[in-house]
């Protein structure tokens, strides 16, 4: 992994006071996300006649569960031999139901490298009335150890339906983004495991959080309240403008 610290913007909400409180974060869904284009591979199906027969047989126990594997087969074959599996409209129905699967059934959580971004203090910390969390995550750390750098590009990963792995297609699919996402450094915790939902991580990783240029008083003064509940002690940071360029600096505070 080779990363010590990972940084999360966030705004203030209905779910502020368990995120400080207790150690927990918010899996997501990539439909849930705010780019449309989350999870678009590009798929290949290879026409490997036993393979193509056994996604077949799978596809109709799928859809028909009282169908037994002798009738499947046998309408396979038929379909096989027919040339009805060369039907585009086939393939991109299984193409739709891998995506589906993929933005719906695997939880996220994205991270950053940068704690200092000016845009993403704009757009993920409510224009820097917000904060920004940070997390140990070298590569013995539990939970944010495990996530993953985020690859850019200007085309879709491509699957090889039958060729890549499961875990690859996964990875492939969830750790590419557009090009124009790069500023972000974004890593990932992928789970396809537990899926959306919360997840608990050691109190210890939560090292510090950073209030916003426009954060209000009353904000801090609850967040304040809240940490104060947790086993561990969390530094506090303030966001400065900087005075001679567009930058932002940090000041301790308590």
């Amino acid at each position: 992994m080779s990363i010590e610290r990972l940084y999360k913007y966030g705004r203030m909400n209905e779910n502020s006071e368990q995120l400080f409180s207790c150690s927990t974060i918010w899996q997501a869904s990539a439909a849930s996300l705010n780019d449309p284009f989350e999870c678009t591979p590009s798929f290949v199906f290879t026409h490997e006649p036993d393979k193509i027969m056994a996604q077949l047989i799978r596809a109709l126990r799928k859809n028909d569960s009282m169908l037994t594997h002798n009738a499947a087969v046998a309408e396979a074959t038929a379909i096989y031999l027919q040339g009805r599996h060369r039907n585009p409209a086939t393939w991109d129905a299984l193409r739709d139901d891998l995506i589906h699967q993929y933005r719906n059934k695997v939880g996220l959580y994205c991270l950053t490298e940068r704690n200092d971004s000016i845009l993403m203090w704009s757009h993920y910390a409510a224009e820097h009335t917000g904060y920004c969390l940070e997390f140990e995550a070298t590569d013995y750390t539990p939970v944010f150890g495990t996530a993953h750098c985020v690859s850019y590009a200007n085309a879709y990963p491509e699957i090889d339906f039958y060729n890549t792995t499961n875990e690859d297609g996964l990875t492939l699919s969830f750790l590419t983004k557009f090009t124009d996402w790069s500023y972000e450094r974004e890593w990932r915790i992928v789970d396809h495991d537990a899926g959306p939902g919360r997840r608990d991580y050691p109190s210890e990783l939560l090292k510090s959080v950073t209030f916003g240029l426009r954060m209000k008083n009353e904000h801090k003064v609850l967040i304040k309240q809240w940490l104060g509940t947790r086993s561990t002690p969390v530094r506090l940071y303030q966001s400065v403008q900087g005075m001679d360029r567009f930058e932002l600096t940090f000041t301790e505070t308590n």
